[in-house]
């Protein structure tokens, strides 16, 4: 998958966000891709990505989301 450089930047500086969720909990948070991760027209597929991780950074346990990415491909 191809990641554009605005949300690229937005990943590379949540990389430490990334490496407390697991340290916390025990288990990596789910990948960005962008169709779990769609953004709107005001919010970037990136921000949108570390919105949801402070949110399950800011909880007492792990948040489990179900990825959609091959339910229209296998690829």
């Amino acid at each position: 998958m191809y990641v554009i450089r605005e949300d690229m930047k937005i990943l590379h500086e949540i990389q430490g966000m990334l490496d407390l969720y697991e340290e916390k909990f025990g288990e990596r948070f789910i990948a960005f891709n962008y169709v779990d991760f769609p953004g709107t027209d005001e919010v970037r597929p990136g921000q949108q990505y570390k919105k949801v991780l402070e949110d399950a950074l800011k909880k007492d346990k792990p948040t489990r989301i179900i990825s959609h990415r091959y339910d229209t491909m296998d690829h």
